[in-house]
């Protein structure tokens, strides 16, 4: 099963349209995209526990906080992020990475995909980077 989010990135599409007329493959800057949408994608699972909007995830009865969608550490395992000349995905190989993202009948939604404001700041930075020549162009 395959699950979709989107986001709106509106603020750095100016920028991406920029950079794309400036240098016409975007593979390097949209592969460094996906870096930071993967971490910040584990560091909910493994750290701060949180939605995108910085919403804290529902507790689990009988396990302590820092354990929520850690058992095995599959799921966090399966993070990964694949980038192309124009757009980047960001998520999780894992067939089960649904369940937790939407949540079913008998277990809360602990959703871990997404973009938060502070990826988008990130992108922004990386990718006014890109147009200011901070990277050599490859």
């Amino acid at each position: 099963m395959q699950l979709k989010i989107t986001a709106d990135f509106a603020p750095i599409t100016a920028s991406l349209n920029r950079l794309q007329l400036r240098l016409g493959d975007l593979s390097v800057p949209m592969g460094e995209m996906g870096g930071i949408l993967e971490a910040s994608i584990g560091d909910r699972i493994g750290r701060t526990k949180q939605d995108p909007d910085g919403n804290a995830w529902a507790n689990v009865n009988g396990k302590p906080r820092s354990h929520i969608l850690i058992d095995s550490g599959n799921l966090l395992d399966g993070i990964t992020h694949q980038a192309s000349k124009n757009s980047v995905i960001a998520g999780s190989d894992r067939e089960y990475a649904v369940y937790h993202q939407l949540g079913t009948r008998k277990m809360v939604a602990r959703p871990f995909l997404g973009i938060s404001a502070d990826d988008i700041r990130e992108i922004d930075e990386l990718l006014a980077k890109y147009l200011n020549g901070a990277f050599d162009e490859a």
